[in-house]
C-alpha cells in the first residue's frame, strides 16, 4: 500500500539509478555510425558540395551513466566543384580520425546526441586541386572504409500524445526498496511525459501494454525500464517496486 506522506527524491535515488543496469537501450554500432553521419554531414564546409564519411573501425566500449562510448576510426572526403568558368576546378580533401572516443546519448527529445572530435587535425587533412570541371583530384573509390548503413536512425519508443498510458494510470507514484522504504517517487502525465517528485519537468515515458513494459528517457530516470506492470504497480529491479498512489 502507499504511504501517504508526500514523495520526494531521496539520497538513495542516486544508488538505486546507478546500480540498475538494463541493456535494452543500448545503441549498435549501425546507430553510432547513423548518427556520428549525420552529425558531420551537417558541419560540411562552406564552398564543397559533397561529403563521405567512410567507416574504417568502431569499437563499443562500456556504458556508464546513460552515455555510450565508441572508438571510432574514419575517413572524410570532402569535394568543392570550383568555378570552372574562372578555370578554377576547386578541390578534393580527405581528413582523417584515427580511434577517437564519441559518446552517445539521448537527448531531452530522447533522439541519439553524438559528442566528440569532428574535425580532424590539420596534418590528417590532404587537399589537392581538381584537374577539371566535375572531375575529383581524389576518387571515392579510391579510399577505404564504408558509409554508414541506410534506413532510419535508431529511434526510442514513440513518446508524446501518441504514447499516451493504455491502461497506465497518470498521477502520483512511487518506489519502494526492501522493507517498504520509499526511495522517490514521480508523477505521470496524460501527454507522455513525466515529472519529479517536486513536480518538476523530467522527460518522457512509454508503455508497452502487451510487453507489459515502461520505459523512461531523460530525466532522473533516463533510460530505465519498468517490466511485469499489474494495472498500478511494476518492478524496475528486483528489489524496487513502483506503485500508483491511490
Amino acid at each position: 500500500m502507499m504511504k501517504p506522506n508526500g514523495l520526494r527524491w531521496l539520497p538513495a535515488m542516486l544508488l538505486v539509478l546507478t546500480t540498475l543496469a538494463f541493456a535494452a537501450d543500448q545503441p549498435s554500432v549501425d546507430t553510432l555510425k547513423q548518427a556520428l553521419d549525420k552529425r558531420l554531414q551537417s558541419l560540411r564546409p562552406t564552398g564543397f558540395t559533397e561529403r563521405n564519411v567512410l567507416f574504417q573501425e568502431v569499437r563499443a566500449g562500456t556504458p556508464n551513466a546513460g552515455e555510450y562510448p565508441f572508438q571510432v576510426t574514419l575517413l572524410v572526403r570532402d569535394y568543392g566543384p570550383g568555378y570552372p568558368a574562372n578555370n578554377f576546378y576547386g578541390e578534393t580533401c580527405v581528413g582523417r580520425l584515427d580511434k577517437e572516443t564519441f559518446n552517445l546519448k539521448r537527448n531531452e527529445f530522447g533522439d541519439w546526441k553524438v559528442e566528440g572530435r569532428m574535425t580532424p587535425n590539420t596534418e590528417a587533412r590532404q587537399c589537392k586541386k581538381n584537374p577539371s570541371a566535375g572531375a575529383t583530384s581524389i576518387p571515392l573509390a579510391s579510399l577505404q572504409g564504408s558509409p554508414a548503413p541506410s534506413g532510419p536512425t535508431a529511434k526510442p519508443a514513440a513518446s508524446g500524445p501518441a504514447a499516451k498510458s493504455a491502461g497506465l494510470p497518470t498521477g502520483e507514484w512511487g518506489c519502494y526498496g526492501t522493507g517498504g522504504q520509499v526511495l522517490f517517487g514521480f508523477f505521470l502525465q496524460n501527454d507522455g511525459t513525466y515529472l519529479d517528485g517536486d513536480r518538476k519537468k523530467a522527460g518522457s515515458y512509454s508503455y508497452n501494454a502487451a510487453g507489459g513494459t515502461v520505459t523512461f528517457r531523460g530525466g532522473p530516470m533516463d533510460g530505465q525500464s519498468g517490466k511485469n506492470t499489474r494495472g498500478r504497480s511494476f518492478e524496475l529491479s528486483r528489489t524496487v517496486t513502483c506503485e500508483a498512489r491511490l
